[in-house]
């Protein structure tokens, strides 16, 4: 094949993209996923990119970079997410990847963003960043508390009427355990309805300085949270005297595996467990078996999980960035921490 990589055109491209994305995550809801990334993102259209052989105009791989404001080092701009990285089987070498990987430094290099990053799950996403004499910034760790035995038992055990006094045994004993945070004085309720200002006052409060963090505006959240094409999402918030202080995003998908999908504000040592601990009861109403989150080791959230009594599993991703050396932003990524969780991740 004569390989070449070009910008998409969505209105042209649409239909080709999807098909990609839906050849290549079967059994996710790639259209409404797209529409919902490309079509709502308040912070902007993004870019795409195809690799197509030049005989044919066959496209038969894509990546995509969505803009996201994010805070780097006390400064809000904005940056870029890469995202659905796609390549058909008789596409997968080195080559088409390359060539979508360094297409998607193109709105860094022209400034259109401050830096771009990708969050590769495992050592085959790393390849090209190899290939390219790139490192990872920084590296995300799941963890997890287990909410009931269902899962764990038939997994270890199998499934039968023998097993069904274990399960029961195990899951008593499991709903006893409680997040102790007695001596907290927040408010803990559910957010009803949108997200409003006080949220993007919060995100302003918060500091930033020497990290790199997702800015969490109203309007963002909006976007993320209650306006995607999934509302499955619930969202507590704490409190002290009517002011807010912290909020946590978590949602419960069809097989019973819950997920923080963000926890953040003031004083996370103060609010983090005793959100983390409606969240653990709101989840276990639901029927979860487990409640994970993801961070990295410089993030605040690795602490709040431990005295939560979440347990450290395995390497989940890491992030790796790109920033225009010698451009107008004067990044170093290497100079400033990355305190990155799942909502780093989300996209």
């Amino acid at each position: 094949m004569n390989l070449a990589v070009r910008p998409a055109s969505l209105p042209e491209d649409n239909e080709e993209l999807i098909s990609v994305l839906q050849r290549n995550f079967p059994g996710s809801p790639m259209r409404a996923l797209f529409k919902w990334r490309h079509e709502s993102n308040p912070a902007g259209p993004g870019w795409s990119w195809v690799v197509y052989d030049r005989n044919s105009d066959e496209i038969g791989a894509m990546a995509s970079l969505f803009p996201r404001p994010m805070y780097i080092d006390g400064k809000l701009v904005l940056c870029g997410q890469v995202a659905e990285f796609a390549v058909d089987e008789a596409y997968r070498s080195l080559g088409p990847a390359m060539m979508l990987q360094r297409a998607s430094f193109e709105p860094v290099d022209s400034e259109e963003v401050a830096l771009c990053y990708d969050c590769p799950p495992h050592d085959r996403g790393m390849s090209t960043f190899i290939r390219l004499a790139m490192r990872p910034s920084c590296e995300l760790t799941r963890y997890a508390v287990l909410l009931r035995s269902d899962e764990v038992v038939a997994k270890k055990l199998g499934q039968g009427a023998w097993t069904k006094p274990l399960i029961a045994g195990a899951n008593l004993l499991l709903s006893t355990r409680r997040v102790n945070h007695s001596k907290s004085s927040l408010e803990i309720c559910s957010l009803k309805g949108r997200f409003g200002d006080e949220f993007t006052e919060l995100d302003r409060l918060v500091p930033s300085s020497g990290i790199i963090r997702s800015s969490r505006s109203a309007e963002l959240l909006n976007w993320r949270y209650c306006d995607r094409f999934e509302s499955n999402v619930d969202v507590l918030i704490a409190r002290s005297k009517g002011d807010l202080v912290a909020f946590l995003a978590c949602a419960v998908d069809p097989d019973g595996r819950a997920a923080i999908l963000d926890l953040f504000g003031r004083s996370l040592e103060d609010a983090g467990l005793p959100l983390l601990g409606a969240a653990i009861e709101l989840c276990r109403r639901k029927s979860a078996f487990c409640l994970e989150g993801y961070c990295s080791e410089a993030s605040e959230l690795k602490a709040v999980f431990k005295a939560a009594g979440f347990r450290a599993r395995e390497r989940a991703a890491r992030v790796v960035a790109y920033a225009k050396p010698g451009g107008r932003y004067g990044i170093q990524t290497s100079s400033v921490s990355w305190p990155v969780g799942q909502a780093e991740m989300y996209a």
